[in-house]
Order: C-alpha cells, then sequence, then structure tokens
C-alpha cells in the first residue's frame, strides 16, 4: 500500500500520516515493522529490485538481458517495483538514491566477466565500463517512461537491440533472444517471477493480453 504512494506521489509529497491512511494501520501497527518513513522507503526499494533471482541458464549475457526486460515487464505492472524505481532516482531521499545502479551495476558486471570468459563479447569490451553505461542506460529509458509506462518493455527491448549489437560477438548475437515478447514469457514460466508478481499485487491482465498494452 505504502509502494502505491511512492510511486504516485514520490518520496517527499508522501507523509506517515498517507502510508497510515492508505494502509487502515494505527500508528502502533505501524511501527511494530517501521519506526519511519525512511525505513519505509528502504524496505520497498529493496522489495523492488531483484536481480539476483534472474536465471542464468541460457547464459550470461541473455540473463542480463532478461533481467532488464524482466524488470520493465514487472514496472508497470507492480507498484512496488515502480516505486522502487522512483524512489532511487529521487534525490529528496538519500538513503534510496541511487540503489537501482548500485545493486545492479556490480551484479551486471559479474555477469559480463562471466559472458568475456565465455567469449560472449567483443574484444576489448570492459564489463565494468559496459555495465554502468547499460545500467545507465535502463535507468534514463525508465525516466522517459514515466508517464507511460506501458511502453517500457517495448522500448527497453530496443534499448537492448541497439546496445548489445555494439558488444556482443557475431556468433552469441545470433544465439540471443531480446524481444519484447521474451519477457513476457519469463513472467508466464518462471516460478520465480509469477511468485513475486502474485505476492506484491494483483495482476491487472492475463499474461497473453500484455501485448496489448
Amino acid at each position: 500500500m505504502a509502494a502505491i504512494l511512492f510511486a504516485e506521489k514520490g518520496y517527499s509529497q508522501t507523509s506517515l500520516q498517507d502510508i497510515l491512511d492508505q494502509t487502515g494501520l494505527k500508528k502502533g501497527g505501524l511501527y511494530y515493522h517501521f519506526r519511519t518513513k525512511q525505513e519505509i522507503a528502504v524496505a520497498v526499494v529493496t522489495e523492488g529490485f531483484a536481480m539476483d533471482d534472474t536465471p542464468t541458464e541460457a547464459g550470461p549475457l541473455q540473463a542480463v538481458v532478461d533481467a532488464s526486460i524482466v524488470l520493465a515487464w514487472l514496472t508497470p505492472q507492480v507498484p512496488v517495483v515502480q516505486a522502487a524505481a522512483r524512489l532511487a532516482t529521487d534525490q529528496d531521499h538519500k538513503d534510496t538514491f541511487g540503489y537501482l545502479w548500485s545493486q545492479y551495476i556490480p551484479r551486471v558486471t559479474q555477469l559480463l566477466e562471466e559472458a568475456k570468459r565465455r567469449e560472449e563479447l567483443k574484444p576489448g569490451v570492459k564489463p565494468d565500463e559496459t555495465s554502468w553505461v547499460w545500467v545507465a542506460a535502463y535507468t534514463g529509458v525508465d525516466l522517459m517512461c514515466r508517464l507511460d509506462y506501458a511502453a517500457l518493455p517495448r522500448k527497453v527491448a530496443a534499448m537492448n537491440l541497439h546496445f548489445v549489437a555494439g558488444i556482443a560477438t557475431e556468433r552469441t548475437l545470433a544465439e540471443l533472444d531480446m524481444t519484447v515478447e521474451r519477457g513476457r514469457e519469463l513472467l508466464r514460466r518462471s516460478p520465480w517471477a509469477a511468485e513475486y508478481l502474485d505476492k506484491v499485487a494483483p495482476r491487472t491482465s492475463a499474461p497473453s493480453d500484455w501485448h496489448k498494452t
């Protein structure tokens, strides 16, 4: 419930009383779990990003692509993910600002280092610099889609297609699936993603209808 407020209003425009009104909790009930609004915001951001759960069976470079497109599909559907994205780019709250890139860049770097060992990357590609640029690009696309989040999966898929063409070998590029439909399919058949969606918020439409958004 608090995530809905943070997603719609941001950190500074959401008061503790707003959260109490939205959740129907009394102060004592809320304070049993969280002492401050800051703690609630940190909990929302921590819950909203789950890249460590991204499957890697298809290879490390595919895993990075998958993490971005799955996050792009989750964001329009799940309030806590929307709220996490907003709080992570909200300079009004230093405890959550930057959380997205501080968590994703190291993980993407690890995957790209493994991709380099497997010779999935072109010679000269530096995993640390590439991960920084990739996560920064995703953050920019997310910001540009804030008023039309339904477009986020399509925009991220286009970003991945152009970005990966510059870093992947021809053989790897031919094997990668960077379609927007892959993200929807991962959510449909992945236990961790389906459980995450159902736990945080009911689906607003069936997976088969998501391509219409």
